[in-house]
């Protein structure tokens, strides 16, 4: 449901270039309609935010980036799966959340991902915990509770070379 396509995102499929420069390419220029079609800001969105949701408000993370890049590559009829993890930064160890990107699986090549965030392909210093259709199947926490008890939960996140 987080990545089924609405009207405006295919319209944004409709932007995108047909596959006469590879495979490769057409994902990477769609990729970079999706970055600018949702300006990174913090706050906007939640883990139920759905692709057509994040399109609409114009502003999200890098989980509606990876949620409407997957809608949009299956519309153009490649295979898509959200990867969920972390991602070590150059500049800090101390994080304040895991990272997503997406994965689309190019004929000859096999899965690929796109950090529609970073406009960058994933690399080493990206640490994948897991793959699914969505957030809800790559959640790195979940769980039920049944009563009336209260919850929170308190995570720090360090990300480094060992």
């Amino acid at each position: 449901p987080l990545t089924r396509p609405g009207p405006l995102l295919r319209r944004l499929v409709k932007a995108a270039p047909d596959a006469s420069g590879g495979d490769l390419a057409r994902l990477h220029a769609l990729a970079g309609l999706v970055r600018e079609a949702i300006q990174y800001e913090p706050g906007w969105t939640d883990v139920d935010t759905k692709a057509e949701d994040a399109l609409e408000a114009g502003r999200g993370v890098c989980q509606d980036h990876a949620h409407v890049f997957i809608a949009a590559t299956r519309l153009l009829g490649y295979p898509a799966r959200y990867a969920g993890g972390y991602l070590m930064m150059n500049d800090r160890v101390q994080q304040d959340a895991g990272h997503a990107w997406a994965e689309a699986h190019v004929e000859g090549l096999g899965w690929v991902g796109f950090d529609v965030s970073n406009a960058i392909s994933p690399d080493a210093r990206y640490v994948r915990v897991a793959t699914g259709l969505d957030y809800r199947e790559a959640a790195p926490v979940s769980g039920m509770r049944f009563g009336a008890a209260s919850e929170s939960l308190d995570v720090s996140i360090q990300v480094q070379q060992q």
